[in-house]
């Protein structure tokens, strides 16, 4: 079967702590033919998986979509849905074994990954989707080199937009003051003037923008162009002993990004459902938003070099990154996925 990537420039654009158990559910590709996309038709007994995912994050937007439209009992899985306010509290709630499976941003993961944590990546949910936002009230904040010991937001130490964060710094020669917080208080603190800016994952910046507090000056394209953000990651016990399981959870998961580009208005509105946005806010952030359930490997080690760099992950527990990389990162279960529909 052919199958069409999507992405920004140089393909199709489709533009137009805390854990919260939010509970069980009621109830990767896209391709350019639009087939019909088979649900499970075994009879084995349903899975229960306890899935994590972002506070708000439209990169999963995949998950919520196939958490609202009862993709996984479908294909044989009782979602459990745990919300984290960024991707290193996730991951410690995972290697504490209170995962079996989730969505985060690549660093937060292959950071883990480095530390011996027992996982595997096994396809994306998004590709960039994130952006700085200046206050409009700072008329002298043009673009990002005006950044230079000013106040920037991010969502946290371990997250990728502190990761590209640190790429801006390196590349302008700034150093910003970060101002770790929720990602859910930055609009309300740059609205307050406790920052200057903000890095964050949609719809966070367009939440700003939208609100006329706020301005995009510089995007993770500007960034990266095309690089991974977020990821489907399973625990290495589930990749082994259950593959078939860990197929099915991919299966929702594609059909879930195929709703996502072949209906966007409405997986924005269940997104907007499901995290309290509003659909404008959706819109806008979309515009950032690349869908590809293929993941960018090659960006994702140019991020692992900095997260070296950063001292996040050390040189002796990575001493070969494409080894690493090979390890870690596993798509046969996708192939094999996209090879049934």
């Amino acid at each position: 079967m052919s199958e069409e990537k999507v992405s920004r420039r140089g393909y199709v654009k489709y533009a137009a702590g805390g854990i919260v158990v939010v509970g069980v559910a009621a109830a990767g590709v896209y391709y350019a033919s639009k087939p019909t996309i088979p649900t499970t038709t075994e009879t084995e007994a349903p899975v229960p998986l306890r899935i994590g995912h972002l506070v708000g994050d439209l990169h999963h937007v995949g998950f919520f979509v196939a958490f609202s439209k009862g993709f996984y009992e479908e294909e044989g899985i009782i979602p459990t849905r745990l919300e984290y306010p960024n991707g290193a509290t996730e991951m410690m709630a995972f290697s504490a074994g209170d995962l079996d499976a989730g969505y985060a941003g690549a660093p937060p993961v292959l950071t883990s990954a480095s530390k011996a944590v027992d996982m595997k990546l096994v396809a994306s949910a998004n590709l960039e989707g994130s952006a700085i936002v200046s206050v409009i009230a700072k008329p002298d904040i043009k673009e990002v080199k005006d950044l230079d010991k000013r106040p920037v937001g991010t969502p946290g130490p371990g997250s990728i937009q502190d990761s590209l964060l640190y790429m801006v710094e390196q590349r302008f020669g700034i150093t910003v003051a970060r101002m770790p917080m929720k990602v859910f208080e930055l609009p309300l603190a740059l609205e307050k003037g406790e920052l200057d800016a903000y890095i964050a994952w949609e719809p966070y910046p367009a939440q700003a923008v939208v609100k006329g507090i706020g301005q995009a000056i510089y995007t993770s394209h500007d960034i990266l162009p095309n690089h991974q953000c977020c990821v489907l990651y399973v625990s290495g016990q589930l990749f082994k002993d259950k593959p078939n399981v860990v197929k099915k959870l991919i299966k929702a998961h594609l059909r879930g990004l195929r709703l996502a580009i072949d209906q966007p208005d409405e997986a924005m509105q269940i997104f907007a459902d499901m995290t309290g946005n509003t659909v404008d806010v959706s819109k806008e952030a979309w515009k950032r938003m690349i869908w590809d359930s293929h993941m960018n490997v090659e960006s994702m080690k140019i991020l692992v070099n900095y997260l070296i760099e950063q001292g996040k992950v050390l040189p002796e527990e990575v001493p070969d990154v494409d080894k690493f990389m090979s390890n870690v990162v596993d798509t046969t279960l996708l192939a094999e996925v996209e090879a049934s529909i």
